[in-house]
């Protein structure tokens, strides 16, 4: 996996979320769970320790 920066990463979660939001509002259930689950991910390898 690529090393990225910080603001990088804050700024593909904002993206993630935003699309989360419209594919909530637009009642897109499969979409919003694999969103879901690209911001668990990410999330994850941040704040794993030691990488």
């Amino acid at each position: 996996m690529a090393v990225h920066s910080l603001p990088e990463i804050d700024h593909q979660l904002e993206k993630l979320e935003f699309y989360l939001a419209l594919s909530q509002a637009i009642g897109d259930h499969k979409k919003s769970d694999r969103i879901k689950s690209q911001i668990d991910l990410i999330e994850h390898e941040v704040l794993e320790p030691g990488t």
